[in-house]
């Protein structure tokens, strides 16, 4: 069956939540690095994807921006060091309901499922893998590919695409995410939106920036599906 629906995860919120092990992570490289421990401070990182991140850090407190070859470096570093965190860490949490709808989701052929997420492609898959999520997404656009989302999301599309081997309807992609980042950048795309109440977010919180969608989070298959606008008309889903 042609693929007629492509659903674009974001990862940190809106599937999982690490407990901070990014942030922890990223400070002791950039310790061992550097030599400037908390290097983190009062970054934000709400709807930043991480090369954007790293070069305010670097520029705050280098004042100036890495060269390539200690960008590598510091990257290298960081997912080594990611993925001691995760694996260790006890704060690590699913977000409620994706691993149902994920399974419900990957059974259906006309749907494909793909990422599309401020994180670097490995810290994707490391934060992925501890939560057995990992096997549900064969492709998407990461912060490797880009440092702004609208263009992470495009690498994204034009994966499943390849994969596929049939283009989508820009009405028929959908961005699921759980801050107004990812609704702007999704709507700057050309793509339609999903947002979820997860890891504290609020109605209020997309008020400049509504999505097409709002849940709660992830845990009500039905409302869900009924999210896709006209694709499953009337007739109940099976599940």
């Amino acid at each position: 069956m042609i693929t007629k629906v492509l659903l674009l995860f974001d990862v940190d919120g809106t599937l999982l939540l690490t407990g901070g092990c990014g942030k922890v992570a990223l400070e002791k490289a950039f310790d061992e690095l550097f030599g400037v421990p908390e290097c983190w401070g009062d970054t934000v990182p709400h709807g930043k994807t991480d090369p954007v991140i790293i070069h305010a850090i670097c520029q705050r407190l280098l004042g100036r921006k890495l060269a390539a070859e200690e960008y590598r470096r510091l990257c290298d570093r960081y997912h080594e060091l990611l993925s001691v965190e995760v694996a260790a860490t006890d704060q690590y949490r699913l977000m409620p309901g994706v691993t149902e709808l994920l399974e419900f989701l990957s059974r259906r052929k006309e749907i494909f499922l793909a990422l599309g997420t401020g994180n670097f492609e490995i810290a994707s898959g490391i934060k992925l893998e501890r939560g057995n999520l990992r096997q549900y997404f064969k492709c998407g656009g990461f912060a490797s590919d880009a440092d702004e989302r609208p263009e992470i999301l495009r690498h994204a599309v034009r994966r499943a695409e390849k994969i596929t081997g049939n283009p989508v309807p820009q009405e028929h992609i959908y961005v699921i995410g759980d801050t107004i980042h990812d609704v702007r950048a999704a709507k700057n795309a050309g793509f339609r939106t999903i947002a979820v109440l997860t890891n504290h977010a609020r109605k209020e919180d997309f008020r400049d920036c509504p999505p097409d969608h709002l849940l709660k989070d992830l845990s009500n298959i039905p409302a869900f599906m009924a999210c896709l606008d006209g694709l499953y008309p009337s007739k109940r889903i099976p599940l």
